[in-house]
């Protein structure tokens, strides 16, 4: 999911029509939501797994903080250089604290940008890639609550279609009553998605049995949503049954016991980098497709760096 919103801010930060037939296929609102089940998924595992939940925050700790902030630091440190203040006036500028204060606490919309850095960018945004930590957040914060809920009902599976329905309708007057596409955006309207990986982790043994079962059910719901619907309904169950269909099926793509995980690096990195080449006007003086290559290998570089030297190291401290 990483590499496709990478792909996808590639199009939209450079503007540049050479590489924009990657948006057929590359769409970043999909890759996110799809991210928001797998994280439902994995985050319930480590929930259920963990014998305390000060064991669970920690680990949540563990595996987002670190790397985290090492990379609002270096975005700040690193950037000071292409600003078009002095050092001296980017160091004593508000803004530059702003932004160091405001990401460090996941709320990048209060203050997503540095003093004269990226202004001339078509987007002047340092990582527009941060919002959805806070709603990452937000989840590993409340999952613990859904949980004393589910357990106190014996019918289980109602919490969470309780959940899902009020998400859903939620997005919907945000977007089609209020028009609040920023409100709609937040931890509320996509509890949809946390709510589907959620349900599939609990009853994991019966989705594998019934996968293909739930996969026809989720396609036939498709064609009802999009000739009979005017409210996306039916779209978290599809896409969250599609992709742990897809990763429980195609070998290949399921990671979720790999060794090395690389994909925090990428969706923490890619977003300033793209920005950086962007500012240098790499992508005007050289072939897009190329610079692409170039920015996306340097971000796999980036990432590596990021779970060898910070993110593993702090994930094996007992």
């Amino acid at each position: 999911m990483a590499n496709i919103i990478m792909l996808a801010h590639l199009v939209v930060l450079t503007e540049d029509k050479t590489i924009n037939f990657l948006s057929l296929f590359c769409k970043s609102n999909l890759a996110v939501s799809s991210f928001f089940i797998l994280s439902g998924f994995l985050v319930t595992k480590s929930l259920v797994n963990t014998p305390s939940l000060k064991i669970y925050f920690l680990k949540r700790a563990k595996r987002i903080l670190p790397a985290y902030i090492t990379a609002i630091i270096l975005s700040v440190l690193i950037l000071s250089s292409i600003s078009t203040l002095s050092y001296l006036d980017y160091f004593t500028n508000r803004m530059t604290y702003r932004y160091f204060f405001w990401n460090l606490f996941f709320l990048n919309f209060i203050e997503p940008c540095l003093p004269n850095v990226f202004s001339t960018n078509p987007l002047p945004f340092i990582n527009g890639s941060l919002w959805t930590m806070k709603i990452e957040e937000g989840f590993y914060i409340i999952l613990p609550i859904l949980f004393y809920l589910i357990n106190k009902f014996k019918n289980k599976t109602s919490v969470l279609a309780f959940v899902y329905l009020a998400s859903v309708l939620y997005s919907y007057i945000m977007l089609e009553f209020l028009n609040l596409p920023l409100l709609e955006k937040q931890l509320p309207g996509k509890l949809s998605y946390f709510s589907i990986g959620i349900y599939i982790y609990l009853n994991f043994d019966f989705f594998i049995q019934n996968k293909s079962k739930f996969l026809i059910a989720a396609w036939f719901l498709f064609l009802i949503q999009v000739y009979f619907l005017n409210i996306d309904l039916f779209f978290p169950f599809i896409l969250g049954v599609t992709i742990l269909f897809l990763a429980y099926s195609l070998p290949f793509l399921n990671k979720f016991s790999a060794k090395a995980d690389y994909t925090y690096g990428i969706y923490l990195y890619h977003f300033p980098l793209i920005q950086i080449v962007i500012y240098f006007g790499y992508f005007k003086k050289y072939n897009p497709i190329i610079v692409s290559l170039i920015v996306i290998l340097i971000t796999y570089v980036l990432a590596y760096f990021s779970w060898h030297l910070i993110e593993k190291r702090f994930l094996n401290r007992p």
